[in-house]
């Protein structure tokens, strides 16, 4: 019997990634490999180039590479699974069956999908057609929502009656039970069914695919003792906390403009849309999680939050923005002035909305900002209150350049030495139980996205294993104690029980695990591939001598950090000798970082 992982292989013995990729970009000989523009960044000059010997991809210019099913699923925007089924039905592979239960599961959650788009039809007919929607069509005229909006995004009615779309749905032979399973039908204590949504203006939820997977239904009365908003339960089909409001509709410009701009409400989304901002999605009033982030993670690695200005905008764009750092994000704050929320600023006027975009700021400068005009930094108090905000925030900051930036500004501004800011940051460790544990849990992962600090030490792998030379100008030069990918580690440290003897392809087949080997290939790739496009040797040299001096400078500015913050306990206690040792130390490292 065949085996998923049999499969993979069987699929890239037939496929060759160069008829693979050029099925989907243009492709030109370059040597031995070939190289494109890549499709994932904006740039001028190719620099995604592919090697037909080992069968990888890798882009000079932003960083991704990988096989033949890692292609495939950045540039469709899938998950591996969709991935596997589109290049074993292009090689003529048979996958695995499902099982019985499987297969049932599936055809099971069809008919919940059918169910759904049935059902946001109907509504939508209703709020068209019926008299039943006069408030229901006046309320979205005056929300300024056009026919051709409400039409794309199948807004609806839900009247006020309990059995209405129940009934509709049965005479296409639907059963009660698939109605409650859809989260289309609630139950009631006496056992008996009605509709879960009446006298609602109801917005679809469509899944990554474009499939209706629930329901966001809001009152029209908003002095009813009722709930304001009433969503979908969490069935087969529909979890909340992985499912991004808009993102269908966005996908394509998110990815095209490299950035996702991110609102609140479902109308502060299709008001964006309507008004030509098409990158806009929604967290739908809840916490971003991190499988909403995941997703988006696979469109680009900006992301622009644009919550409401109100006390729980401000809480919402926190939370989130804790996160999709730890994710790896660069995360700008869009600054909604004169407005309680992106909706409201656009019917004021798109013009207002679309120059807070462009201006949005980075995180930290928008919260200083923020702190500096509510608080006076002249009275102790209100330092305290600053301190409170911003400490926290710059306790996430893992690049000491930027720890040291914004120390030098915030100590400027609360005109108080850098020393005490120094202080307030050795206090207390980052807090980092602040997620879900699942979210805790995945980030424990290896990341999404790649620092800076990965790059290098993945094409230092590939310089010491493609030239005798670099090898030992490594181990020369190099602590590598450093090294903070463990994976990386690792192979180095192979790599070096061997020395003198090493030649980097047989090197690579000796590894056990396969997840090294791909690892070591794509390194050694990405130098060789460098390599092969340059008409001057020296300049290959040159550039490997500078990442050398980067790997290294860089550590040992982490440990002067490191150092710095010991200083300050040092003093803390009183400790004269420690300190001593430690300015010592610091003497050194300062030395060491100037002869670089």
């Amino acid at each position: 019997m065949a085996t998923a992982n049999s499969s993979i292989l069987e699929i890239k013995d037939r496929l060759n990634i160069v008829d693979v990729l050029s099925s989907y970009i243009q492709l030109k000989k370059a040597g031995t490999n070939y190289k494109a523009s890549c499709p994932f960044h904006n740039e001028k000059s190719a620099s995604l180039m592919v090697s037909t010997s080992k069968q990888i991809w890798h882009c000079f210019g932003c960083g991704e590479g990988g096989d033949i099913f890692g292609f495939v699923m950045k540039y469709e925007n899938i998950d591996f699974p969709e991935a596997l089924k589109i290049l074993a039905d292009r090689a003529g592979v048979t996958l695995p069956k499902y099982s019985g239960e499987n297969s049932q599961q599936d055809k099971y959650k069809e008919t919940l999908f059918k169910i759904n788009e049935l059902a946001a039809k109907y509504f939508n007919e209703v709020l068209l057609r019926s008299s039943v929607a006069e408030a229901a069509r006046k309320y979205l005229s005056n929300r300024g929502l056009s026919a051709t909006t409400i039409k794309d995004w199948l807004i609806g009615f839900a009247p006020n009656e309990y059995h209405l779309l129940e009934s509709f749905l049965a005479k296409k032979n639907f059963k009660q039970q698939e109605l409650l399973d859809a989260g289309v039908a609630a139950k009631g204590q006496r056992g008996d069914y009605y509709d879960r949504f009446f006298n609602r203006i109801t917005f679809p939820i469509k899944n990554y695919s474009g499939e209706v997977v629930g329901f966001t239904a809001r009152i029209l009365d908003n002095d009813a003792k009722a709930a304001k908003y009433i969503n979908s339960p969490e069935t087969q089909v529909y979890n909340k906390s992985k499912v991004v409001f808009g993102l269908y509709q966005a996908k394509q410009a998110i990815r095209k403009e490299d950035c996702a701009v991110v609102v609140e409400g479902n109308m502060d989304v299709i008001s964006c849309h309507q008004a030509g901002f098409k990158n806009v999605v929604g967290s739908s009033g809840t916490a971003f999680t991190y499988d909403q982030l995941q997703t988006l993670s696979r469109l680009t690695k900006n992301l622009k939050f644009a919550f409401d200005t109100d006390a729980a905008g401000i809480t919402a764009t926190k939370r989130a923005l804790e996160l999709a750092l730890q994710l790896g994000f660069s995360v700008y704050i869009v600054k909604i002035e004169g407005a309680k929320d992106p909706d409201e600023l656009i019917r004021k006027d798109p013009k207002l909305f679309a120059k807070a975009v462009v201006e949005a700021p980075l995180y930290l400068d928008y919260f200083f900002e923020k702190s500096f005009e509510k608080y006076d930094p002249t009275s102790v108090q209100q330092k305290k209150a600053i301190v409170a905000t911003l400490i926290p925030l710059l306790k996430q900051l893992n690049d000491p350049l930027e720890v040291a930036h914004y120390t030098h500004i915030l100590s400027q501004r609360l005109s108080v030495s850098e020393k005490t800011v120094y202080e307030l940051l050795a206090k207390d460790k980052p807090n980092t139980k602040t997620f879900s544990d699942k979210a805790d849990e995945e980030l424990k992962k290896e990341p999404l996205l790649r620092p800076r600090s990965y790059f290098i030490e993945q094409k230092l792998l590939g310089y010491a294993l493609n030239n005798n030379n670099h090898r030992f100008a490594l181990i020369e030069k190099s602590d590598f104690d450093y090294l903070r990918d463990p994976k990386i580690k690792g192979i180095f440290g192979r790599l070096w029980t061997d020395a003198n003897k090493i030649n980097g392809n047989v090197f690579i087949e000796n590894l056990a695990e396969p997840e090294d080997q791909e690892l070591a290939k794509m390194a050694l790739f990405m130098v060789e591939s460098e390599y092969a496009q340059l008409d001057n040797p020296s300049v290959f040299d040159q550039e490997f001598q500078q990442l050398l001096r980067e790997f290294v400078s860089q550590n040992i500015k982490i440990e002067m950090e490191s150092v710095r913050a010991e200083m300050v306990l040092a003093e803390q206690k009183k400790d004269k000798k420690k300190l001593i040792e430690l300015n010592q130390k610091f003497l050194e490292l300062s030395q060491k970082l100037s002869k670089l």
